[in-house]
């Protein structure tokens, strides 16, 4: 079970990961099929509803083309 803490950092990369494949005019399907993964999990992780591994952030960094550095640079204040 997830704490509050958790929470904000979730949401906040979820937020990230929005922004950065918004950034990149890609969709949640075409990052889904990028990753070899369904788009309903990309709105799941954007959401904050998922807690992911280190090996599927950096391939969702992979397929955007960022560094994982950058893409874990995220304020945990989510709005």
């Amino acid at each position: 079970m997830q704490n509050e803490t958790d929470k904000v950092y979730l949401k906040a990369l979820g937020s990230r990961i929005r922004c950065l494949r918004k950034n990149k005019c890609l969709t949640q399907l075409d990052l889904g099929v990028a990753m070899d993964n369904y788009a309903e999990q990309v709105s799941r992780i954007e959401r904050g509803q998922l807690n992911v591994t280190i090996c599927t952030l950096k391939k969702i960094a992979t397929c955007l083309n960022v560094s994982l550095s950058e893409l874990l640079q995220f304020e945990e204040k989510v709005e």
